[in-house]
Parts: structure tokens; C-alpha cells; sequence
């Protein structure tokens, strides 16, 4: 047991427990992200023993494969990770029972994911208007129990009222810099359900490999791949999408074009430019236009993506677009010249992007871009396209003030040593993740365009080895500035709280979290 819940009990038995709910209510103590509203009692109470345990469908959804699946899910996370004598030492918690409101079990941009909580003994109550919020119900239900005080939950009846605060609430993964295997997808995805994100932005490719595997044209992922076993076929996809719904995360993936395609011409090289090695690899060369072949590439890769990813939006990418090899490259300035383009590499970049969008419109997908695209191409679809500010904070309110809809993801890379300020200790830039706000300043207009955010966990650094340490809890930051409300932003509480939650729920769920303080975590040691 921790000192803090040690001489909280020590307190309660002797003195009485407090009424009032405030940052040092031990309930609170590992909860991340922080609920909207909560309410304290004055009572302790005991989990039931697994077999007088249940949770239960009441209401107008009478089942649910989602719930289903989740209540056993929750059910072993509760029960199977714990060695602790188990002695019930307060009134028992049976049952926990599950309303929901709506039979539409879809999973979109803006689904309600809100819901409310009453946490007592014999029963706990919990009230949503989907799956997706009563997920998120069973999400904080499970951080409430202090595992390691005999299964007891602190200062019940417990009321919750929770929704989040933007409803674009996301984590990047690389693949293409290093191959990210399945398993650890999956893994990735059970850590971005415990912190509420609901967004996986897949970067599937880039300039060094290509591991999407694309039917009708093998040889993307055939010569573009670090390795012919290191790829992604539709089965995997499936799988991958299949196990993020059932935790209430949509899988958005990106083909990032023009630039940052380098890998394409290693199976296709009639996509790329010509020029010099030095340039090719030294500048970010982007895919050629001038031949017809190009968009042929784009339309087959952007029909296999959208044949297996269901999602509303995808990412077409369109960042860091280089000249360089552009200028190298003779037989394609004399097209530019026979098209009336001159040396106008901007008119270049236009004509492409004239082409993909009605590559794009065919598919009845909306699209996510960076925010590059909005300053060289005149053809964004600003209804079905948001903008993703990445270079400087403040990007945001920019784009926003423009008319497009908006996430940020400036100062939230993970990549980055210094995203805010420089730190004595690197894993203190999650300080910088959660003290950053991009709406501080908007207008209430602007506001209504932005939709939320993402970490951006670029791969040049990361694989399996060490992905957990480099975003864990550093991206757990983010997870509460996206969900709670935005006066929730005292770094000291924060602190306290991180501490806490990164022992009780990401250690002992098997996540390799790094500390951030000096602290004793029972977790990491088998006794």
C-alpha cells in the first residue's frame, strides 16, 4: 500500500472520512483523465469476490457484442492481474449495472461518448446514450478500485458526470521507419482505450518503406518493405480495425502524397522524379506528376485503403513537399513549360492536387491533411477536409481563422526532446503536453472549428522496444487535456496524480510507463 492510502485509512478509521470531494480525495488519486464533474460521499466499500461479481445490461439495449466483450475484458483486468490476500473489509459492490439509450452501435467523428455514474453498494448505476460512453464508464470504474487496499473504492456514493472535452482525441503511430508488428498495434490500442483516446492516425508508409501491401500493385510493399515478411495484408488490417472498435478507438489511416514517397519508386520508379542521388536523398523528393502513371498509383492505393478502412476520414498526408529534385529533373520542367507552368513549382503542386481531388471525391471519404496543403494547393474541399496544425503553436487559431476545421498536434510530439521548453529530464516534457492549450486565445467562432488533437509519435527513434517508455506517460498528458475541461490545469495535481495512475493502471496492466518521479511501485516487482 502506498503511504498516501495508507494514512488515508489510518485517518478514515480513526476520524471520520471527509464528505467533501477535493484534490486530495483519495478516489482521485490515479484517475486519468480526470472526470468533468464528481461527486464525493463519505463511504468506503469492497469489490464482491469475483464469483459475486457481475456487471449486467438494464434498459432499452438489452445486449451488446461491445458490452459483451468489454465486461469480460474488464471482469480480468479487475480480477487477474493481482496476487493480494483478497478480505472484503466494507459493505460489497455485486453488481454493476449498464443502461444504454441508443441501438447505434456506429463509431464516428462526434459520437456521444458521454455518461453518468452513481458508484455505491450493493449496485452501481451507470447511464449512457451509447456503447461508446458506457466503454468510458467501465474505463473510469476500473481506475476508481485501489487494488491494493483490498479492493476498496474510497468516498462512495460516488457521482460522475463525464463527456469529453473535444471529440478528436488522438495518438500517431510510425510504421514506416521501423515495422510496428500487430501484437504491439493492439497493445497500442488497449493503451490509448485506458486514457479515452479515440483515434489511431496508422502513418502507414513513408520515404524509407512501404508495408501496406496493395493488391494491384505488389510492388509497393514487394521491393518497398524492409522486408517481405514485415508487412500489412488485409487480414492484419481487418484485425487491427476490428480489435480498436471494440474498444471505441476509429482507425484513421494516412498515405502521405506528395512528398515523403520516396519507398513508392523502389517498386514504381516512373512515379519519381529525376535527379541527382545527393538530392534524392538529401531533400524530400515528391511524387512526379507530369506522368499519368502517377495517379493511376495514387487511385489504387487510396481504393485498397478505403476498401479496408471503414472510417469516415483518412489522411492523404501533403507535408514538407521539397523542389529540389523537381529542378534536376529536365524532361519534367520542359512538361511545366509546355503546360504553361514556367518554373512555378507552386502551379506544380497545384496541378497535382487537381488531380487526387476527384480521386478522393470517388471515394465518399472526408480527409485529414497537414496544414501545408492549405498554403500551396487551391483545390482543399474545406467540408470535408480538417486540417492538422503540426509546425508552430499557435497554427491552430490560424488555420481556424481561415474557415478550416482544425486539430493540433504542435507541441505534442513525442519525438521531440523539447516540444515547449528544454527540461533537465526528458520524460518531464509530458509538463509541457499538458500546460499547452491551443484554444487559449480563440474566438468562439474559431473555436467551433477545432476538433481536438494528436501525439505524434514519429518512428525514426521507436520500435517495439522501447515505444511504451518513449510515450507513456508522457502521452497520457495529452489524454487529459483532450477529455477534462480546460480550468483542469494545475501541473503540481497533475503530477501527483500521474504518479499514481502510472503504477495502479498502466504498470499493472503490463505497460512499460516510465516514472517521473522517484516512487516505489509494488507493481514491478514479483515478491
Amino acid at each position: 500500500m502506498n503511504s498516501f492510502l495508507f494514512a488515508f485509512v489510518v485517518l478514515s478509521l480513526i476520524q471520520g472520512i471527509t464528505s467533501q470531494c477535493n484534490i486530495t480525495s483519495p478516489s482521485l488519486s490515479g484517475l486519468f483523465p480526470l472526470p468533468a464533474n464528481v461527486q464525493c460521499g463519505n463511504q468506503l466499500i469492497s469489490l464482491a469476490p469475483q464469483n459475486s461479481f457481475e456487471f449486467e445490461m438494464v434498459g432499452p439495449v438489452s445486449s451488446s457484442l461491445v458490452m459483451d466483450i468489454a465486461f469480460v475484458r474488464y471482469k480480468e483486468t479487475i480480477y487477474g492481474l493481482d496476487d493480494f490476500p483478497y478480505k472484503p473489509e466494507f459493505p460489497q459492490l455485486t453488481t454493476v449495472q449498464v443502461s444504454i439509450q441508443s441501438k447505434d452501435f456506429n463509431l464516428t467523428l462526434g459520437v456521444d461518448e458521454s455518461y453518468q455514474m452513481t458508484i455505491q453498494a450493493p449496485v452501481t448505476k451507470i447511464t449512457s446514450n451509447t456503447i461508446w460512453g458506457a466503454l468510458r464508464a467501465l474505463e473510469t470504474f476500473t481506475q476508481l478500485i485501489s487494488f491494493e487496499t483490498n479492493f476498496t473504492i474510497y468516498d462512495t456514493p460516488l457521482t460522475i458526470q463525464d463527456s469529453p472535452r473535444f471529440p478528436w482525441r488522438g495518438v500517431m503511430i510510425d510504421t514506416s521507419r521501423h515495422y510496428l508488428p500487430v501484437e504491439l498495434i493492439l497493445h497500442i490500442i488497449d493503451g490509448l482505450a485506458i486514457h479515452k483516446f479515440n483515434v489511431l492516425h496508422w502513418h502507414l508508409v513513408d520515404e524509407v518503406s512501404f508495408p501496406f501491401v496493395v493488391d494491384d500493385l505488389p510492388l509497393l510493399s514487394g521491393k518497398g518493405a524492409w522486408h517481405k515478411n514485415l508487412v500489412y495484408e488485409a487480414s492484419d488490417i481487418e484485425q487491427i480495425v476490428t480489435y480498436a472498435y471494440f474498444r471505441g478507438v476509429r482507425v484513421v489511416p494516412e498515405i502521405d502524397m506528395p512528398s515523403h514517397t520516396r519507398s513508392w519508386g523502389k517498386g514504381y520508379p516512373q512515379v519519381m522524379p529525376n535527379c541527382s542521388e545527393a538530392t534524392f536523398y538529401n531533400y524530400e523528393p515528391g511524387l512526379d506528376p507530369s506522368d499519368p502513371f502517377t495517379f493511376t498509383v495514387v487511385q489504387g492505393i487510396i481504393s485498397q485503403l478505403v476498401s479496408l478502412f471503414p472510417d469516415q476520414y483518412f489522411h492523404r498526408g501533403g507535408d514538407e513537399v521539397f523542389t529540389e529534385c523537381y529542378q534536376e529533373d529536365s524532361q519534367l520542367l520542359s512538361w511545366m513549360n509546355q503546360n504553361g507552368m514556367g518554373s512555378n513549382f507552386t502551379l506544380l503542386l497545384q496541378y497535382f492536387e487537381k488531380n487526387l481531388a476527384p480521386i478522393i471525391s470517388v471515394t465518399g471519404k472526408s480527409v485529414v491533411c497537414w496544414s501545408d496543403v492549405i498554403y500551396y494547393s487551391n483545390h482543399v474541399d474545406k467540408e470535408n477536409t480538417i486540417v492538422t496544425a503540426w509546425r508552430e503553436r499557435g497554427d491552430a487559431q490560424t488555420i481556424a481563422s481561415l474557415g478550416y476545421k482544425t486539430i493540433n498536434s504542435a507541441g505534442w510530439y513525442l519525438d521531440m526532446q523539447i516540444p515547449g521548453q528544454e527540461h533537465y529530464e526528458w520524460i518531464a516534457t509530458w509538463e509541457d503536453f499538458y500546460d499547452y492549450d491551443p484554444t487559449q486565445n480563440m474566438t468562439a467562432s474559431e473555436l467551433a472549428l477545432f476538433y481536438g488533437g494528436e501525439s505524434c509519435m514519429w518512428g525514426e527513434a521507436v520500435d517495439r522496444i522501447n515505444w511504451d517508455q518513449r510515450v507513456w506517460p508522457r502521452g497520457s498528458a495529452l489524454a487529459e487535456r483532450l477529455w477534462s475541461p480546460a480550468n483542469l490545469n494545475d501541473l503540481d495535481y497533475a503530477k501527483n496524480r500521474l504518479v499514481q495512475f502510472r503504477c495502479q493502471t498502466l504498470v499493472r496492466r503490463g505497460f512499460y510507463a516510465e516514472p517521473i518521479l522517484p516512487d516505489y511501485c509494488s507493481y514491478e516487482y514479483d515478491f
